[in-house]
Formats: C-alpha cells, sequence, structure tokens
C-alpha cells in the first residue's frame, strides 16, 4: 500500500506538468500565467528521472498541435508514413527539451540549474527547437513592463526553484499579475491591418494563379474599404514564387500608391537557379521595395543547409526594418515560438511587432493559436501593437 502511495504522489508532477501545458498552451495568454507552476513541479521531482517525466509531459502536451499538423505536412513524402512523421516531430524535440531539464536537476543550486535550464532551451543549438518556453510568462505575469518585467520573470523562475515557501511566491506573482493586467492597456494601431486568408496550400501552377488573383481581389477590396489604413499584412508565402508573381503586383502597387498604402507580400524568391530561397515578406506600394526576411525557418522542413532547395536562415539578423514610418519587428511562422529571436528583435526597440504565418498543415490544431498567443504575449511585455496574420 505504501509502494502504491508513493507511486501517486510521483506521478502527480508529470501529470499537473501536463495539465500546465495544456492551460499554458491554449491560445489565451492568461493562460501563460500557469508557466511556473512547471518549476513548481520541476523542483519537486523525487529524482531526474521522475524530473524527465515531468518535462517530458509538459512538452509534449504543448505541442499536442504537432501529432496531425506534421503528418499533414509531411503527408506526401514517400518515405515514411504521415503519422510517423507526426510523432516523431513531435516527440523528437519535447524529448530533447525535456533531457536539458533533466540533467540540470539536483538538490543543490537550483537557481542557477534553473537558470542554465532556461539558457539552453532559448538559444541554439538547443533553442532552435526550444517552444513553450517558460519565459513566455513574462508577457501574461508583467505587461507593459518591458526588459524591467522580463528580468524579473527569470528571477522569480530562478527564485521558485529554491524558496521553502513557494506557495506563497505563487500566490505574489497571481496577485502582482492581476494587479498589472488590471491597469494594462492594450497597444493598438489603426493604421495597420492584418489581413487573414484561408487559401489553403498551393497545389500547382494553375492553383497558384487562381490564388495569386484572389489574394489581388483581397487586397484590392481591403484598401478601398480601409482608406485610413498603411499597412497591410498579408499571411507567410501566400504570394507564392515572387521571381515570377511581382509583376502581378506592379498594378496593384500603382494603386496602392495613389492611395498611400503598402502591403506586407509572403512569399518565397528562389536564389541562385532554386538552389535556395528567401522566406520574407516584400513590401508592395507607397513604401514598396523592401524585404522582410524570415530568420529561423522552420528546420528540416524549410531549413535544411544539408542539402539544396531549403530556406536561407539568419539567426543572428535582429529582424526589424522602418516600414512606413514605423520601426517594425516581423516574427514569421516558426520564429514566433522561439525566445532568442524575438529578444534580440527588441534589443532594437521597435514600436510595432508584425507576424505572419501559413498554417494551412496546422488547421484544426492548437498550433496557430499558440503562435498567436506568444506573439501576443511579446507585445505585451513590451507594450506595443502586434499585427499578427495567417493563412489556414
Amino acid at each position: 500500500m505504501e509502494t502504491i502511495k508513493e507511486h501517486a504522489r510521483m506521478l502527480a508532477c508529470p501529470i499537473a506538468a501536463a495539465l500546465v501545458g495544456l492551460i499554458a498552451w491554449s491560445g489565451d495568454v492568461s493562460g501563460l500565467c500557469a508557466l511556473p507552476l512547471f518549476i513548481f513541479l520541476w523542483r519537486f521531482a523525487r529524482s531526474r528521472r521522475w524530473a524527465f517525466l515531468t518535462a517530458a509531459a509538459y512538452y509534449l502536451v504543448a505541442g499536442r498541435g504537432l501529432i496531425l499538423g506534421a503528418g499533414v505536412f509531411f503527408g506526401d513524402d514517400p518515405a515514411l508514413p504521415s503519422w510517423a512523421y507526426g510523432i516523431a516531430i513531435w516527440t523528437m524535440p519535447s524529448l530533447l527539451l525535456a533531457s536539458v531539464w533533466a540533467g540540470l536537476w539536483g538538490e543543490k543550486h537550483r537557481p542557477l540549474r534553473v537558470l542554465a535550464a532556461l539558457l539552453f532551451t532559448s538559444i541554439p543549438p538547443i533553442g532552435v527547437v526550444g517552444w513553450a518556453n517558460p519565459i513566455t510568462a513574462a508577457g501574461a505575469l508583467f505587461p507593459g513592463t518591458g526588459w524591467f518585467g522580463f528580468a524579473l520573470c527569470v528571477a522569480a523562475l530562478a527564485y521558485l526553484a529554491q524558496t521553502r515557501r513557494p506557495v506563497v511566491v505563487l500566490v505574489g506573482l497571481a496577485i502582482s499579475a492581476s494587479a498589472l493586467n488590471a491597469r494594462y492597456h492594450e497597444q493598438q494601431d489603426a493604421t495597420w491591418m492584418a489581413v487573414n486568408t484561408d487559401l489553403g496550400a498551393a497545389h500547382g501552377s494553375d492553383d497558384d494563379y487562381a490564388r495569386l488573383h484572389a489574394l489581388l481581389d483581397i487586397v484590392d477590396q481591403r484598401s478601398s474599404e480601409n482608406p485610413n489604413v498603411r499597412v497591410f499584412v498579408l499571411p507567410e508565402l501566400v504570394g507564392g514564387d515572387w521571381s515570377m508573381n511581382a509583376i502581378w503586383w506592379q498594378r496593384m502597387a500603382g494603386v496602392l500608391t495613389k492611395r498611400g498604402q503598402t502591403v506586407l507580400v509572403g512569399a518565397l524568391l528562389p536564389l541562385d537557379r532554386n538552389t535556395h530561397y528567401e522566406n520574407a515578406l516584400f513590401s508592395v506600394g507607397a513604401d514598396g521595395g523592401k524585404w522582410l526576411a524570415d530568420r529561423v525557418p522552420v528546420p528540416y522542413s524549410m531549413w535544411k543547409p544539408w542539402t539544396e532547395g531549403g530556406a536561407d536562415g539568419h539567426w543572428a539578423g535582429s529582424g526589424v526594418q522602418d516600414v512606413a514610418q514605423r520601426r517594425v519587428a516581423t516574427l514569421i511562422c516558426y520564429e514566433q515560438l522561439l525566445i532568442w529571436p524575438v529578444l534580440h528583435s527588441f534589443i532594437h526597440r521597435p514600436t510595432l511587432l508584425v507576424g505572419a504565418a501559413n498554417d494551412w498543415w496546422a488547421r484544426g490544431t492548437s498550433i496557430s493559436r499558440i503562435q498567436h498567443e506568444a506573439t501576443a504575449a511579446w507585445g505585451r511585455l513590451f507594450s506595443v501593437p502586434v499585427v499578427w496574420a495567417r493563412n489556414e
């Protein structure tokens, strides 16, 4: 009987961590307030093995959308069945991240261990798959406080691992978060507008032509209906191959220029005879000719330097440019889930955050909601407007 009770107590941490992953990564920014509980549960794991199981349960539930989403994305690949891709891409990064927390688990110097785990899961190489990072809680706990709130969040997570009164710390965080969120006013910029689309995936040249003209019609309609909007943001990659499709935007560029408007079009630009390409947002119209590159394309599916045909990465880039007299930071799709690209951008003090995603493969999963949740959390932390566009 005693053994059963002991195992039940040990299982409580992984089960509770799974619930934290479900609540925190539900698509609602307020759910991120649950993330400090992950540190609390990791701390009370009975051994390194149970610390691993606790962290694995958290990451696997947080990344649950990948089971279906990755399977759909790689569904046409004959190398493996779609379900195998879904399980592999769901489990492998989750177990890698859990291994970091397990390897750093211990009885002594717990705050330093937490800081090390947060660091290793936030920067390359491990940080390349460092989604569902507890640091993201900063935007939910301390909105509008910027770098001070970020540092305070990290310090609170580290302190939570060592204090003899963790419940008191958790209650204190809840009270301070409630007070700060009650006073915080969501930042908005009515001169920027996201244009969501439901164009699905491209399926060949005929389909690309129809998608292109549907997109042009959408932009023309939004432009005429919203004369006070200066910039429209389209989702990632909906513009197709920019080397072929840019010419079709010339007439629209003239119309937008006369109206004093600009559109950011997500597209890819093949380079060096299609041996690699840039995934970017291309500006058309009054402030045309700019190119806002994706810094961290999705590993394996897009960023694959071991072979030809992959997207270029710009891991050291800031992602910040001036567009229509605003200092804009861009987070394209996968970047929204990571830590170091966001922090690098905010070092350069952007005044607006643009997110763009192409989630046709993730329709019906939690992935799109989580991307928006993470992007919105960073906007809240640094008190900047967020313009987020997605295609499904």
